[in-house]
C-alpha cells in the first residue's frame, strides 16, 4: 500500500504545477474528475465543476487519469486566454416560467392573478329553487403595489320569484414601501342591488395602512382612512360621509389551500349611531394544478344600520364554486 501511495505521488508530481485536470478512478468502480488541487500520501484534494472541493483518501482510488489535453491548455502562453462562460448541465437548469401573455391572450392584466367563479345550486320537489353566482377576481402583488379587484354577480329564485339579483365591482390599490410597513391606499366600489331601499351605490376611500405581516405565506394588515356613500334612486338617496376600519388577512394554508378573511367597518360621521360593517370569507382548495381548477366556498354579510324598516339590515351570502385561473 506504501509502494502504492508513493507511485501516485511520483506520477502526478510533473503534471501539479497548475490544477491538472484528472479523473479518479475510485475502487468502487465511481468516476470522478475535476481539477487536482493537493495531493499527499494520504488524500487527494480536487476541486469538481459542480460538488466543489472534495477531498479524498488515496485508500479509496485505484488509478488517476490525467486529461493531459485540457492540461496543456492551462500551460501560461505569452497571450492571456479568455475565460470561457461556465454553462449548467442540462439537467441542472431550471425550467424557465412560461411567459404570462395576460387575460385570453390579450396581454391585459399580464402577470396578475386571474380567477374566474360559477357556483350552480337548485332543487325540485314540494319547492323550486335555484341560485347562480359568477365572479371575476383580479389581484396584483410586487414591491411597491398590491391591487385587488372583484367583480360579482348573484341570482337567486324561489317558488318562481326572484329573491336575489345583484351585481357589484370593487377595486383597491395598496402603494406600499419596501422600507416600511406603512402604506397607502384607496379604493372604491359600485353596487346595483333590485332588493335594497336604493338603486345604485357608490362608496370611495382611501387612508393609511400597517403590515402587521407580510411573508411568502401569510398577510395580516390594518387600515384607517375616510371616504363617502352615495345611493341612488329607490326610496334612500342619500350622500354619507364616513370613516374606515378594517382588517385582513390572506394565508397560504399549504400548497393547495388558502384562506381570506377581511373585516371592515365605515361608521356614519353625520349620525354617531349609523354605520356599516362588511365582513367576507373565502377559502380556496386547488383541484388540479396543471388545469387551473380550484373548489371556492366564501362567504360574505353587510350589516347597514340606515336599511329600511321593512327590509332586512344584514345582506348574507354564501357561495360554493368552481374557480378556474385564466
Amino acid at each position: 500500500m506504501l509502494l502504492k501511495k508513493i507511485l501516485f505521488v511520483c506520477l502526478l508530481a510533473p503534471v501539479l504545477s497548475y490544477a491538472a485536470p484528472v479523473t479518479l478512478v475510485l475502487t468502487n468502480g465511481d468516476r470522478l474528475q475535476g481539477d487536482l488541487l493537493e495531493r499527499n500520501q494520504e488524500s487527494l484534494t480536487i476541486k469538481h465543476q459542480l460538488l466543489g472541493e472534495m477531498t479524498i483518501s488515496t485508500n479509496t482510488v485505484s488509478e488517476i487519469k490525467t486529461d493531459y489535453e485540457a492540461l496543456a491548455q492551462q500551460t501560461p502562453t505569452t497571450e492571456q486566454s479568455t475565460p470561457q462562460p461556465y454553462v449548467e448541465p442540462a439537467g441542472l437548469v431550471a425550467a424557465a416560467e412560461p411567459e404570462d401573455s395576460g387575460l385570453f391572450g390579450t396581454g391585459w392584466l399580464s402577470d396578475w392573478e386571474r380567477r374566474f367563479d360559477l357556483g350552480l345550486t337548485g332543487s325540485r320537489g314540494k319547492s323550486d329553487n335555484s341560485k347562480v353566482n359568477v365572479a371575476f377576481n383580479a389581484d396584483l402583488a410586487t414591491e411597491r403595489t398590491r391591487i385587488n379587484s372583484r367583480t360579482a354577480y348573484f341570482y337567486a329564485k324561489s317558488e318562481d320569484e326572484t329573491s336575489d339579483n345583484s351585481f357589484f365591482t370593487s377595486i383597491n390599490r395598496d402603494w406600499l414601501k419596501p422600507t416600511t410597513p406603512w402604506f397607502m391606499f384607496a379604493g372604491g366600489r359600485f353596487d346595483i342591488d333590485k332588493f335594497k331601499d336604493y338603486d345604485y351605490r357608490v362608496n370611495a376611500n382611501s387612508g393609511f395602512g400597517y403590515e402587521f405581516a407580510n411573508s411568502e405565506d401569510f398577510l395580516f394588515v390594518g387600515r384607517s382612512g375616510v371616504g363617502f356613500n352615495k345611493t341612488f334612486g329607490g326610496e334612500r338617496q342619500e350622500f354619507t360621509p364616513e370613516g374606515l376600519l378594517g382588517l385582513e388577512s390572506r394565508w397560504r394554508i399549504n400548497a393547495a389551500q388558502r384562506l381570506a378573511l377581511a373585516n371592515t367597518f365605515y361608521p356614519s360621521f353625520d349620525s354617531f349611531d349609523a354605520y356599516r360593517n362588511v365582513t367576507t370569507f373565502d377559502w380556496i382548495l386547488d383541484l388540479d394544478e396543471r388545469a387551473g381548477v380550484a373548489l371556492k366556498v366564501g362567504m360574505t354579510n353587510e350589516y347597514d344600520s340606515e336599511t329600511e324598516d321593512n327590509i332586512s339590515k344584514n345582506d348574507f351570502k354564501y357561495m360554493l364554486s368552481l374557480s378556474w385561473s385564466l
